[in-house]
């Protein structure tokens, strides 16, 4: 398990389309405080882009449902990740931002995702009374 940050990432270094996300494969699961994996980067270190997929990547992994566990509430989820944040894992203004977001847009997804152009203006709307 924990090889597979830089097993991806070796994989995709020959692709030069890849060549800008490889530091996220790379390093989605440093940690804040320098405890993750592979390189034990901490804070600033770990590359702004990384620090987002992970709480997104979290997020998406526990409110899905997996072969060892249920799908989670949102709330749950959002509490856990707070947790992390807390303990020193995550980038604190990250998941600051990412609790925001989720609560003035990700909750309302749904919303958006019919297709038609009423969903389009929806999410038009939304997205202009965050400025």
């Amino acid at each position: 398990m924990r090889s597979h940050a830089v097993r991806g990432a070796e994989i995709c270094r020959h692709l030069k389309s890849l060549t800008a996300v490889l530091p996220l494969i790379r390093h989605h699961h440093e940690r804040w405080d320098g405890s993750g994996y592979p390189d034990g980067l901490r804070g600033e270190e770990i590359p702004l882009l990384a620090r987002v997929l992970q709480i997104v990547d979290i997020y998406d992994a526990l409110t899905n449902p997996r072969s060892y566990k249920p799908a989670y509430s949102a709330s749950k989820a959002l509490r856990l990740i707070q947790e992390e944040a807390d303990r020193g894992w995550r980038d604190p203004q990250v998941v600051k931002l990412f609790l925001t977001l989720h609560d003035k847009i990700i909750v309302h997804a749904a919303e958006f995702t019919a297709g038609s152009d009423h969903y389009l203006e929806a999410m038009r709307n939304t997205l202009a009374r965050l400025r």
